[in-house]
């Protein structure tokens, strides 16, 4: 049984590992933490003495347990940070050379994509646009600006392993690389409204060559 859906982004396998530190992390946590609190209820007598069902004190011998627990959560979260701080300036603050550059617009209740036109700049006037359809070449950076006509949206690739809001008044830039072939689901992930269920579009990832064809298609139109 699969968990994730498949991956097709460059930098997937990075999100799923940290996704599945973090679970197994929490995962022995949380073992520990119930085995510490059953085991003395399961295996003490009932016939305990008053100081042995209550130790006052606030020493070390009390608090060493306390102790092990912060330093062990510390370690934990620290080693989160690292991991995530290399990803996170690699995915958010780092913007590669682009291939092609598009625009993803949300609106109630669909998505607009629009492409650079015959002079290869985009926001010129021969620009060309799509509805709920996204097209892209496989194995090519894709910049995207992310906007809202509206309300907030929130545009989420699950097999890019990608989710950006789109934000009304602001232009966000973010980038994806897809490595596979095939046609992958694009859904708003915040709720905008009454139609918001079916803001539902497809990211197709073509071949180069396929890809110069839609193009072509796109511009006589």
């Amino acid at each position: 049984m699969k968990i994730f859906p498949e991956n097709a982004s460059s930098y997937g396998a990075e999100i799923d590992f940290i996704f599945w530190l973090i679970t197994a992390v929490v995962a022995v946590g949380s073992v520990v933490v119930i085995f510490l609190i059953l085991y003395p209820l399961l295996t003490r007598s009932k016939y305990r003495t008053s100081e042995q069902r209550y130790l006052k004190g606030n020493n070390f011998k009390q608090m060493k347990l306390i102790y092990l627990g912060i330093a062990i959560l510390a370690i934990a979260d620290f080693s989160f940070l690292f991991k995530e701080g290399s990803t996170w300036k690699k995915i958010e603050e780092t913007l590669p050379q682009e291939d092609l550059h598009v625009a993803v617009v949300g609106r109630q209740w669909m998505w607009e994509f629009v492409y650079p036109g015959p002079d290869g700049k985009l926001y010129t006037v021969d620009d060309v646009k799509s509805v709920n359809q996204l097209y892209v070449p496989v194995n090519v950076v894709v910049h995207m600006d992310i906007q809202s006509y509206d309300v907030i949206h929130s545009v989420f690739i699950p097999n890019a392993r990608f989710k950006q809001d789109a934000l009304p008044g602001r232009s966000i830039k973010r980038w994806i690389k897809l490595i596979k072939t095939g046609s992958f689901p694009l859904t708003c992930a915040e709720i905008c409204g009454i139609g918001h269920a079916n803001m539902k579009a497809t990211i197709t990832v073509q071949t180069p060559e396929e890809f110069q064809k839609t193009l072509a298609k796109l511009y006589k139109k």
